[in-house]
């Protein structure tokens, strides 16, 4: 039913990924991985999960880090009729995902892209601009127009098929261009609110996974200063590692009872 797509390039946070994707799904599935990292400790952990019987491939490693360039490959490869496209360092997700897609691609023809809410509190805001940014599309699904990007965005394959032509770099808005690929021919992306992900972003929870510093080096990598100087302007009021510790379990717990009903 769906395939998940993951550029892996930080393994602290896709190990947690791959675990939830594993223990949250019940639809057929298959996750399709690409290695822009040489990990040989991350490999391993891929090989167990394969020898448990998960339907995991590896299709292409590049350990210099093409980043988001490595979708297209991933999205070819994909066996399913929903494609996600999957940032890595999204740690969890509510139950469910699959069918809550599969039941809004049936209910609205023209939806071709639904990007999943993310958990926000005084210390992330998961990427998502402010909801008065968003206009009501559907209430029985929590459909929203507005800005969305593929932190945890499923596609229908057929649409993808038609944004084959778009190439992103290795620090690219991928989603937000193949949802504007989509309006060219009628079809719309949606945030849907009835699946949720914990995407962690900001310097208070890359502190709490151990990720601070490999987070400055990639926003620097890539020429982003303004999150080179949110980062490292944090590190006076960062709490001790283990000072989210509470805060992450009762995300995880709330999470896995969403949504709720």
């Amino acid at each position: 039913m769906i395939s998940y797509c993951i550029a892996c390039y930080r393994s602290a946070y896709a190990r947690r990924l791959i675990r939830e994707l594993v223990e949250k799904t019940t639809a057929p599935f298959e996750i399709l991985v690409w290695l822009n990292l040489a990990d040989p400790e991350f490999e391993a952990f891929l090989m167990e999960r394969r020898e448990a019987g998960i339907d995991l491939r590896i299709v292409g490693r590049t350990p210099e880090n093409i980043g988001m360039a490595a979708y297209p490959h991933l999205f070819a490869s994909s066996r399913y009729e929903m494609v996600t496209q999957i940032d890595d360092d999204v740690v969890c997700v509510s139950p469910g995902i699959a069918e809550t897609a599969e039941a809004v691609f049936a209910r609205f023809p023209s939806a071709g892209m639904l990007t999943a809410d993310v958990w926000q509190d005084e210390y992330t805001t998961g990427a998502r601009p402010p909801m008065e940014q968003y206009r009501l599309f559907d209430p029985e699904f929590e459909l929203y127009e507005g800005p969305i990007d593929g932190w945890f965005a499923v596609y229908r394959k057929a649409s993808l098929l038609r944004c084959q032509d778009i190439r992103p770099g290795r620090y690219f808005c991928l989603g937000f261009a193949i949802k504007g690929r989509l309006r060219s021919f009628g079809q719309y992306g949606l945030l849907c609110r009835r699946m949720k992900v914990f995407h962690v972003i900001g310097p208070h929870y890359a502190a709490h996974f151990g990720m601070l510093e490999a987070e400055i080096a990639k926003y620097r990598s890539v020429g982003r200063q303004d999150c080179v100087d949110w980062y490292e302007g944090a590190r006076a009021e960062l709490p001790p590692v283990d000072g989210l510790a509470d805060r992450v379990r009762q995300i995880q717990a709330s999470l896995s009872c969403f949504p709720p009903g």
